[in-house]
C-alpha cells in the first residue's frame, strides 16, 4: 500500500495540539532555551577572546586593528551579554552536549507517543521503556546518519537526499521495536522501499511549512529587539518540532502496520493501543 501524505498531515496537525503535544512542545522549548544559552555563551567567549587580541593589537598598521573595528565587534558582545551565562567555554560545552542528549531522549518519547493510538499516551510506561538505550542508540545512529547523508550532498545532492528518506524512520525503528542502530538503520532501508519519493514529498512539504511558520514570527519580532527575536524563534520551534515529528511517526505508522499486515500479524502492534 502506497503512504497517504494527506493522512499523515493531517494526523500530525492533530496530534500537535493534543495534550502530549503540548506538553513536548513545551519540553522542547526548554531545551531550546538552555541550548541557544549555551550555543551563545560559547560565541560570547570567542569573541571575548577575539577582542583582547584587537585590544592588545590596536593601532594604524596593516597586522593592526582600527578603533572603530574594535567597538564594532564591542557591540555585538554587548548584544550577546544578556543572552550568556557566566561560565566557560568548557562547562558552555558540555551543556551544548547534554541538552543534545536530552533532546533525543525527548525525541524518543515523542515517537512513542505519537505513535499511539491515544493522544494522552505521555503517562504511559511503554514511552519510558529502555530509555537510556534507545536514546543512545538514537544519538549514535543520528551521527552515522548525518555523516552519510553529508558526504551524499558534497558530492552530487541527490545521494544525499536518498539517504535522508531511506533512513528517515531510523528514530521510529529504535523507539517503537527497540532496535539497536545498526539493525534500526536497516530496517529504515527496507521500509521506505517503494515509498521514497511519497517520503520526499511529505518531507519537503513538512520542510516548507515550518520554513515559513519558523521565518516570519521572528522577522516581525525581530524589529523590536534581537532577544524577542530569538525566544519567538526558540517558542515556534518548538512547536514545529512536534509537528514535523508527529507527521513523519504517523507515515511510519501507516508502513509499520502494512509491514506487520504482510508479515501476517508477526509484528504486535496492540501494546501500542492506549
Amino acid at each position: 500500500m502506497s503512504l497517504r501524505i494527506g493522512t499523515a498531515l493531517r494526523e500530525g496537525a492533530r496530534r500537535t495540539f493534543t495534550r502530549d503535544g503540548l506538553v513536548l512542545a513545551v519540553v522542547f522549548v526548554v531545551i531550546g532555551i538552555v541550548s541557544t544559552i549555551s550555543f551563545l555563551t560559547l560565541l560570547a567567549n570567542g569573541i571575548d577572546g577575539l577582542l583582547e587580541l584587537m585590544r592588545a593589537n590596536q593601532g594604524t598598521g596593516d597586522a593592526e586593528f582600527a578603533l572603530e573595528q574594535i567597538r564594532a565587534v564591542e557591540s555585538v558582545a554587548d548584544a550577546l551579554d544578556p543572552l550568556t551565562l557566566p561560565v566557560s567555554s568548557a562547562v558552555a560545552w558540555l551543556l551544548v552536549a547534554l541538552t543534545a542528549v536530552l533532546a533525543e531522549a525527548v525525541n524518543i518519547v515523542a515517537v512513542r507517543a505519537f505513535f499511539a493510538d491515544s493522544g494522552r499516551a505521555l503517562s504511559g510506561s511503554l514511552v519510558r521503556r529502555n530509555l537510556p538505550l534507545a536514546t543512545l542508540n538514537g544519538v549514535v545512529g543520528g551521527i552515522i546518519v548525518n555523516i552519510v547523508v553529508a558526504i551524499g550532498l558534497l558530492f552530487l545532492i541527490v545521494p544525499g537526499i536518498f539517504f535522508a528518506i531511506a533512513f528517515l524512520f531510523l528514530r521510529q525503528e529504535i523507539a517503537i521495536e527497540d532496535q539497536n542502530f545498526v539493525d534500526a538503520l536497516a530496517d529504515s532501508w527496507q521500509l521506505t522501499k517503494g515509498n521514497r519519493l511519497e517520503l520526499f514529498a511529505l518531507v519537503l512539504g513538512v520542510a516548507i511549512l515550518v520554513a515559513i511558520v519558523t521565518r516570519v514570527p521572528p522577522l516581525l519580532f525581530g524589529t523590536v529587539s534581537p532577544t524577542a527575536s530569538i525566544l519567538v524563534s526558540i517558542l515556534v520551534g518548538g512547536v514545529t518540532t512536534v509537528f514535523g515529528t508527529a507527521v513523519i511517526t504517523r507515515a511510519y505508522a501507516q508502513l509499520h502496520a502494512d509491514r506487520a499486515a504482510v508479515q501476517n500479524g508477526e509484528t504486535d502492534t496492540d501494546e501500542w493501543a492506549v
